[in-house]
């Protein structure tokens, strides 16, 4: 599937070693890899990578074996992606947002056999953790940063970065794992190989313009998603200097995006409208930004954008998924808010369901292979002709699409199919609210809308005349049951960063029915 695009700066890589290899003979004296310790060269990058995968090879890492990666953001973690794929390995990548349960369950289920982790990371006590968790798979574990002898009965190994050993690496062989982010059932493992990764980076480099002389991103968000691992592939395909953040915060940011003249991003409406904030609060509009590729993930989305437009952050709607990869789609950069985006991807096929608005199918060269020991997973999500079905609501619009949410999100209400983004829209426009969050529960009558109100500040928002407006305005299967006024929406980790959790309001939606004599206090008192 190698092949060149028009515009492409060279052709796509098959391996992601081949990436590595490119910039350190390309570019060996350019900036890699920026964080806390220092800056890499592209040179030294691909030394510490050829080291690092010589240790692996001495624990007995080769073809096919699985390697997690349990790190923040930073050097060591891309030396590792690098390092476990030059061994035709398959990296497991581990949430550093997960507990021990969710840890030990991952490591468990996926058969590693090694673990590559970090000593000293504030937020997490990695080690502690893992202290804590019971695993019979596991035998090795690997640090960088100083770290005892032991840890849970497992032998520690300290991390090293000399020598080379042979690029076992393969075009078609499985090189990562992404989990899913799941509510209710346990997070599959999204299996991807060495071509769709460096050939995805590489389109994506194509679309987004990152292979240019002092092209840099700002990775924040982590790595063991596909949103910070897609930019970051795409940025080690355009031989960019990558400057890392272990943990968001705008200020910091702010800072380091006028030291470096980072001229690309990636993250959400929230992580947008923190950036802005922080940006025209301080030093004033950023001039070295060229693409911002924003998901759209909360109800003030347009407002993150506006302000983000005004802080000269250049906001572009982005679509993705673990199983297509992220930055699967992009929007127009000329156009401000969440339009309609287009596949990175000349190849790359969509359909949508329906005339017009549908379950979003996808066939195309980022797509994944299946879900990790999960046969019939891949089957349910995957068609015999390759076409994956997404369960995401989308509907058409020029040559593109624009995405609504999940289709199992959308209501079924008095015999009509409703998005909730619908009546979230209306409810937005009134007065005194902020946002607004529409899930359905169960009513001896049938389905019903019930909205979540968050109040603008100091606005005091009544439910009644809330509900009579849309009494007048909405059609009566669109009217909510109740809007209930809330201090804030819960919220779930995911591999890319927080999203709120419908299930989460669902749940506290039908309890709040069943005891309508109650004081409403959802969801002040969810956990976050």
């Amino acid at each position: 599937m190698s092949g060149s695009v028009e515009g492409a700066t060279e052709p796509f890589a098959a391996r992601l070693s081949a990436l590595v290899a490119r910039n350190a003979s390309a570019r060996p004296d350019a900036p890699a890899v920026t964080d806390d310790a220092g800056t890499l060269t592209w040179a030294g990058f691909a030394e510490r990578v050829a080291g690092f995968s010589k240790q692996l090879a001495a624990l007995g890492v080769e073809r096919g074996s699985l390697v997690a990666l349990w790190l923040p953001n930073g050097g060591d973690y891309l030396v590792a992606i690098f390092a476990v794929a030059r061994r035709g390995a398959v990296a497991v990548h581990v949430n550093t947002r997960f507990g021990a349960a969710e840890v030990g369950d991952l490591l468990d289920r996926s058969g590693a056999a090694v673990l590559v982790t970090r000593s000293r990371f504030a937020p997490v006590d990695f080690l502690g953790l893992l202290g804590r968790v019971q695993l019979a798979r596991l035998r090795t574990v690997l640090c960088f940063g100083p770290a005892p002898r032991s840890v849970g009965g497992l032998p520690v190994v300290a991390a090293r970065c000399d020598g080379t050993a042979p690029d076992l690496s393969e075009p078609d062989a499985p090189c990562l794992t992404y989990t899913t982010g799941g509510t209710t059932a346990r997070p599959k493992l999204v299996v991807h190989n060495q071509r769709s990764i460096a050939r995805h980076g590489g389109e994506v480099r194509d679309r987004i313009g990152i292979a240019r002389d002092g092209a840099a991103l700002l990775a924040v968000v982590p790595f063991c998603g596909t949103f910070g691992n897609a930019a970051a592939m795409a940025a080690v395909a355009g031989g960019a200097h990558i400057v890392c953040m272990d943990a968001f915060d705008p200020d910091r940011a702010d800072a380091l995006i006028r030291r470096h003249r980072v001229s690309h991003l990636v993250g959400d409406d929230r992580m947008l409208d923190r950036l802005a904030a922080s940006a025209l609060d301080g030093a004033g509009p950023h001039d070295s930004i060229e693409f911002f590729g924003t998901a759209a993930f909360s109800p003030e989305a347009e407002q993150a954008c506006r302000l983000g437009v005004r802080a000269g952050l250049r906001p572009v709607a982005i679509y993705g998924s673990s199983e297509v990869q992220a930055l699967f789609a992009i929007g127009d950069p000329a156009k401000e808010g969440w339009g309609a985006v287009m596949p990175v991807s000349p190849d790359a096929e969509f359909d949508v369901a329906g005339p017009d608005r549908g379950e979003l199918r996808i066939r195309a060269p980022s797509l994944f292979e299946g879900y990790l020991d999960d046969p019939a997973a891949t089957e349910a999500a995957k068609s015999a002709d390759g076409w994956f079905r997404t369960g995401d609501l989308a509907e058409r619009e020029g040559g593109g699409f624009i995405f609504h949410g999940r289709t199992g999100d959308v209501l079924r209400l008095g015999g009509f199919l409703v998005s909730p983004l619908e009546i979230e829209a209306f409810l937005q426009l009134q007065p005194g609210v902020a946002a607004a969050q529409v899930v359905g529960v169960e009513t001896a009558r049938g389905t019903a809308a019930f909205a979540f109100i968050l109040p603008t500040p100091d606005a005091v928002v009544d439910e009644a005349d809330l509900l009579r407006t849309c009494r007048e305005s909405l059609a009566r299967h669109k009217v909510p049951v109740r809007a209930v006024p809330v201090d804030y929406f819960p919220t779930s980790n995911g591999p890319n960063g927080p999203k709120i959790s419908r299930a989460e309001l669902r749940r506290q939606a039908q309890a709040t029915l069943s005891q309508p004599s109650e004081k409403e206090t959802a969801c002040t008192s969810a956990s976050s």
